[in-house]
């Protein structure tokens, strides 16, 4: 199945990006968590605090269905 991440910032740079500047394609097996799927793209899953999909707010246990969008959100930091 096909699944497409959107990320910005330093974690758009470890999604690399081919669809359009946020945007990476991704073909994944059917029933992997978002978790599952940052760790085969060697993505550290600390590095995103939770994931965004169809106006709703979702944990990295999510279990995408094919051809989703899903935005990746990293932790909010600074001070």
């Amino acid at each position: 199945m096909v699944i497409y991440l959107k990320a910005g910032s330093e974690l758009r740079n470890r999604l690399k990006p081919d669809i359009d500047y946020y945007t990476r394609r991704i073909k994944t097996e059917e029933g992997k968590t978002i978790k599952e799927v940052l760790i085969d793209l060697g993505i550290n899953p600390a590095l995103v605090a939770f994931v965004y999909t169809e106006g709703k707010v979702k944990s990295l246990d999510f279990i995408p269905s094919d051809g989703q969008s899903i935005t990746l959100q990293p932790p909010v930091s600074g001070g």
